[in-house]
This record gives structure tokens, C-alpha cells and sequence, in this order.
């Protein structure tokens, strides 16, 4: 067996020895979310909060734009529908398997350790990203989340900076949880055709809350030469409840390092 032969099942195995012992050490157990459900049930018929982002093809390789379609379509096989029941746990790795070709996810596109480079799973952190803005603005508790660490594509991101979600599995997750006093059903479509992912959640009831996002700028860091600047990003959430004050339930800053090109 030649050392490239065995590297690759010793890194997966890594990382799954990785994920579980974070999954152990949160002891949310029970509480993670398992039940889907169709999305046309009418117990579900009030929207709460939409994210909608465009999928940009950002290789030649018609290929790899392809590829990571498939794998965004596959991980969406395991959310959408799903019930998240108050005090109920979403976490991005405990619903999407390791993403290996061996569980059918493809080589795409994707960021790791600050370099662009192609892996199996590429896409998976638009995923989170949609689903991460759907979250916020559905007020659901932040329990663990990543920004990713550089601003690759500067003004042509798909996302607003400050409120995107970076997952790597067994290092970077996204975990929220319901702390509303309904259950919440979370869907999510990718559009091949459009071209957009959207996730959304949705209630039993009409949501009573207002909410506000605010994500700004605080310090530009410098860019190197010919390369991309970084940033720093305050974000926070206010929610106010009817006939009352605004409340702050979310605040985070978070730092894009400048990036050589």
C-alpha cells in the first residue's frame, strides 16, 4: 500500500473520531432534532424567516459546477422538512454524513485553510450560510458558528458579510437551538434551474416578533500586494416583541484576514 493509499481513510477517520468526540462533549444528545416531515403539511403555514442566496459558478470546470449542485441537492435531502420542536437542536454534521464520495457527495470547490482547492463536499458552506441566515433572522439561539476566514471573492460573495457559516466537518459546525414556545419546521430547496438556494422557516402561527439585522464594517485590514483586503464585522440581531423594547439576543464580530491572491 503506498503512503498516498492510506493517507486519505486516516484523515476521514480523524475526522469522524473528531466530530463525535465534539458531539460528546456538548451533550446535547436527545435534544438534536430527527423528525422530517412533509412540506406541504398545513400544520406549517406561516413563514417566519427566508434566506435566499445565488449559487455563482466559480470555476471553468463545468464539471465541478455540477458537482457541487449535486452535493448541495444531497445535503438537502437531509433537512428539509425537518421539525424542530422547542428547546430542539439543529446541527449542521448531526443531519449531513461525513462528506465523502463513498456517502455521494462529489469534488467542488472549496475553501480550507484559506486556499481555494477542490474536495468532496464542495458547496456544503453555502449550505450553511443559507441556513445560518434563515436562522438569524428566525431569532433561533446561535449555540456554535464559524465565519469563514478570508474574503475570497470580495464584492462578488454571496452573502452579506458578518453573517455567513463556515463548516468543516469534525472542526467547524453550525448549532442552533429552538428557544420558541412553538415548533418550527425548516425547509430547504436548491434550484438548479434559478440557480438559488433558499432555506426558510416556518410556524404553526404568524411570528409576533420584529426583527432587525445589522452587519457593519468596523476596521478594514490592509490588503497585500495584489491581493484582497480583510475586514472586521460587528453583527447583531434585535428583536422586539410586541408593545415592547428592543431586545439585542445575537451580537458577534468577526474577522476576514487579508488574502494574497
Amino acid at each position: 500500500m503506498t503512503a498516498s493509499s492510506w493517507r486519505t481513510p486516516l484523515r476521514l477517520l480523524k475526522c469522524r473520531l473528531r466530530q463525535s468526540l465534539k458531539e460528546m462533549r456538548r451533550g446535547y444528545g436527545p435534544q438534536y432534532a430527527q423528525q422530517q416531515a412533509p412540506i406541504n403539511s398545513s400544520r406549517f403555514n406561516h413563514l417566519w424567516s427566508q434566506c435566499q442566496t445565488p449559487i455563482k459558478q466559480r470555476s471553468s470546470a463545468n464539471n465541478l459546477h455540477q458537482n457541487r449542485l449535486i452535493n448541495m441537492s444531497l445535503a438537502a435531502q437531509f433537512v428539509d422538512g425537518l421539525i424542530l420542536q422547542p428547546q430542539q437542536i439543529f446541527g449542521f454534521w448531526r443531519r449531513i454524513p461525513q462528506p465523502t464520495i463513498q456517502n455521494g457527495f462529489r469534488a467542488g470547490p472549496m475553501l480550507i485553510r484559506g486556499q481555494l482547492t477542490t474536495d468532496a463536499g464542495g458547496g456544503l458552506c453555502q449550505i450553511s450560510t443559507t441556513l445560518f441566515g434563515a436562522f438569524l433572522a428566525g431569532n433561533l439561539e446561535i449555540l456554535e458558528r464559524s465565519n469563514h476566514s478570508v474574503d475570497t471573492y470580495g464584492d462578488d460573495r454571496f452573502f452579506t458579510l458578518g453573517q455567513d457559516a463556515a463548516v468543516v466537518y469534525g472542526y467547524k459546525d453550525l448549532v442552533v437551538r429552538n428557544l420558541h414556545p412553538v415548533p418550527l419546521q425548516l425547509r430547504l430547496q436548491i434550484d438548479q434551474a434559478q440557480l438559488t438556494a433558499t432555506a426558510s422557516l416556518w410556524g404553526p402561527t404568524p411570528i409576533s416578533d420584529t426583527i432587525s439585522l445589522n452587519s457593519e464594517v468596523i476596521q478594514s485590514l490592509p490588503a497585500p500586494p495584489d491581493g484582497i483586503p480583510g475586514w472586521r464585522v460587528r453583527t447583531q440581531r434585535w428583536v422586539q416583541p410586541p408593545e415592547s423594547p428592543k431586545i439585542l439576543t445575537y451580537q458577534t464580530e468577526d474577522t476576514y484576514h487579508p488574502y494574497p491572491l
